[in-house]
């Protein structure tokens, strides 16, 4: 197992101030409609412009230093195909990225990731106030997005990862038995635990990993309990100094770059690991909190009474603040 999602020093430049794309990085913050996404997994590294779930544009390194890839959902290369492809970073231009935005507001459908104000609109919110758009007195930061922990080889994912998933699959089974009126039938067939939305770290040196749910997702609060514990799970399996030390490096070149505040002070990493629920217009008429601790109790029993004794739930505000939900 490892956790290296850094950038390297070249791709990376691209980006920090006098990079040749640090305009991109100044386009970025000036909307508040997209963020970005680093990071590199065993294949490769990327750099992501996001609009809420919607993915604008990647670009990729090449063997050839000053050329990249660029690319986009085949859909979106469609409306702009001279833009894509194998080119010079001097080459790139905000022009794709503004005719692929105009294209999903000019189709609600389309733009149902970010448009509807749901579930990528407040996590595009989220990410940016507590990362590109940070104050030197931010709670907390965000250290990655979409985070997933490497593996050496396919056989040491389905040794370690696998086996934590299929043990979190046969809780959703033994849920759905207990009442799938209630709770839903198949809950095993559902996918559970690919990506944590957010990695942060806080004030006072813990490591948080976060889920985040819109109040619309009735069934997606109930039953995180399952996929907040598979994260927990799979990354307390770290061994603690290889997680600090990624979690150290991402922090340095986002600083550099300015994804997260240049005057946040980086505390001593304490070595907890908290996990935490965010849940943005929760609807207090809905049945989601209380089917949620039905379902965290459940799973205490299963798997014991620690089971996420530190989780922490909150609800995101209007107005951005996080405030305590439910119980805990």
């Amino acid at each position: 197992m490892y956790y290296n999602r850094t950038l390297t020093d070249d791709f990376a430049q691209l980006l920090m101030a006098g990079g040749q794309l640090r305009w991109w990085y100044d386009f970025v913050k000036s909307r508040v409609d997209l963020d970005f996404l680093i990071g590199k997994n065993n294949k490769a590294e990327f750099i992501s412009i996001y609009r809420g779930l919607t993915r604008i544009m990647t670009i990729k390194p090449t063997r050839n230093a000053g050329i990249v890839n660029i690319d986009a959902a085949p859909s979106y290369k469609e409306i702009a195909q001279e833009f894509f492809g194998v080119k010079s970073v001097s080459s790139i231009t905000k022009e794709p990225i503004e005719l692929i935005i105009n294209h999903l507001m000019a189709n609600g459908i389309k733009d149902r990731y970010y448009g509807n104000k749901k579930e990528g609109y407040y996590q595009n919110e989220l990410s940016r106030k507590y990362g590109i758009c940070s104050s030197d007195d931010s709670d907390f930061v965000i250290i990655d997005k979409e985070a997933v922990i490497g593996y050496e080889n396919e056989s040491e994912k389905k040794q370690l990862f696998s086996s934590l998933q299929d043990g979190y699959k046969e809780l959703q089974r033994k849920i759905s038995n207990l009442d799938s009126d209630k709770y839903g039938k198949d809950l095993d067939k559902r996918a559970i635990g690919n990506e944590l939305d957010f990695l942060a770290l806080n004030k006072n040196g813990d490591v948080l990993l976060i889920e985040y749910k819109h109040g619309s997702n009735t069934s997606g609060i109930y039953l995180s309990p399952l996929q907040i514990g598979l994260y927990y799970d799979n990354f307390s399996l770290l061994p603690k100094k290889v997680l600090q030390d990624g979690i150290t490096r991402m922090f340095e070149q986002k600083q550099r770059i300015g994804l997260i505040n240049e005057k946040w002070k980086k505390p001593e990493l304490s070595g907890r690991i908290i996990p935490v629920l965010i849940i943005s217009n929760p609807n207090i008429k809905s049945s989601a909190c209380t089917k949620f601790y039905e379902i965290l109790e459940f799973c205490k029993k299963s798997k014991g009474s620690d089971f996420l004794r530190n989780l922490k739930t909150y609800s995101y505000t209007t107005d951005g603040g996080l405030v305590p939900w439910g119980n805990t």
